[in-house]
This record gives C-alpha cells, structure tokens and sequence, in this order.
C-alpha cells in the first residue's frame, strides 16, 4: 500500500521495487538451499578475506534465511521501495539501493579487518536493501505528513521507525549483527536527507570555478583611451 499524504493505494507491480522484492524471495530460498549443499552466498567476512570475493555482490538481494525476514523485508520492499521509486524514478532508486548495499559491505569488510569477531558473522543484503527502503523514504518525506495505516506520521518519525527496528533486530540478536546495517543507514542518511556527496561535489565545482575566474581576471589590466571622442570615465578599457 502506497503510504502518502490522505490516500493509501497499492504500487504498481511492474516497477524496480516489485522486481527486488521478487528476486529477494527467490534468492533467499536459493541462498539456504546452497547454504545445506555447502555453498556461502551471504557476506562472511572470514570468507572474503580468504578469496571468496564475489560474496560482496551475491549477498546483496537475499535477506536472512527466516520467514519473518523474507517476507517482511519483501513486503518492505515493495511497497515503501515503490514509493521511493515513484519519487525518484526507476534508475536513481535502483543507483540508491544497490551502490548503499554494497558500499555497506565493502565498509563491513573493512571494520572485520580492525573488529575480528565480525569476520565469522553473516550478513544479508536483503535485510539492508528493506532498511535503507524504509528509512530512504522516511528522509525524502521528512516533514510531510503520512497516513500509514490510519496513524499519521511525519517522515522524520517514519525513519526512526525503521532505525528503531534494525536496533531491536541488534538488541535480540548480536550488537556485531548491527554493523552493515548501520553503515548502510549512515549512507542512506548522508544521501537521502543531506543530498551527500553530490551537494559537496556540487559546492566543489562552484568554488573551482569561483578559484579559475578569478585566476583569469589577475590578468586584466585597464588602459587610458588616449584621446577618443568618449566621454566622461568612457576612456578605460579592459585589455
């Protein structure tokens, strides 16, 4: 269900978010099933750092191999991921999700390195792609009134939701279970709600610009007209 300003309707069913809410269902199921047969395809540290590099991408549409998981974060997907989608079209949300998942991953590996009991822990790209969906929409809404489910809401409160949930998840679980989702929250709150980096490449290419103007100006001299018919301070010129 569409969750906007005083009306609730379903998302389309042929947009990026119902696909990645498909896929997440059908890779989580054959995820486990290569997982009894011996073959990781979640984000293990231990595993990367061992040569398995190709678990920084095929983690990132299966969420946890638990029921809950898949069909919450499937749910999640496709209706607050269609929301997100319909606000910034189908190539921004899929750049979003996908970039935020798997830098995510590339930052866990990374915090394994310093942190070594992450290295044996599993990760799943599905459980961040529904996270940074939820939270994602609640920062573009951030002071928009929402209507879910008869309760309104502001975007900023529908965020903290989504935080408060991957904090419960760390709380009942492991707090090392936290570390990829909360890199990807981190990302998706410096992209969503502070346009980053793209406000700071942006105030980069008007302070180099600004810089090269006035590097070409320092060579502007004026010279004296000399004795043309123009009149009063007409006679300076820039050359």
């Amino acid at each position: 269900m569409q969750m906007g300003r005083g009306s609730i309707r379903l998302p389309p069913f042929r947009n990026a978010a119902t696909i990645l809410a498909l896929l997440l269902v059908v890779t989580s199921v054959i995820w486990k099933v290569a997982l009894n047969a011996g073959v990781t395809l979640y984000l293990i540290p231990a595993n990367v750092l061992e040569g398995e590099v190709w678990q920084l991408v095929s983690w990132l549409p299966a969420a946890a191999p638990q029921t809950g998981s898949v069909l919450f974060g499937a749910l999640i997907l496709w209706n607050t991921g269609g929301n997100l989608e319909s606000m910034w079209g189908r190539s921004r949300f899929l750049r979003f999700m996908l970039a935020t998942t798997f830098v995510a991953g590339v930052l866990t590996l990374l915090t394994a390195l310093v942190i070594s009991p992450l290295r044996g822990i599993p990760f799943f790209g599905g459980d961040i792609l529904s996270a940074i969906a939820w939270v994602g929409y609640g920062c573009v809404m951030w002071r928009s009134q929402l209507n879910i489910f008869g309760f309104p809401l502001t975007g900023k409160t529908f965020a903290f939701i989504g935080v408060g949930i991957a904090f419960l998840n760390a709380v009942f679980n492991s707090p090392l279970l936290l570390v990829a989702e909360a890199w990807a929250l981190l990302l998706t709150f410096a992209y969503a709600r502070y346009q980053l980096p793209g406000s700071l490449l942006e105030r980069f290419g008007s302070w180099r610009l600004e810089r090269t103007l006035k590097k070409r100006s320092s060579h502007l001299r004026s010279i004296e007209g000399g004795g043309r018919n123009v009149g009063g301070d007409s006679d300076k010129y820039l050359h």
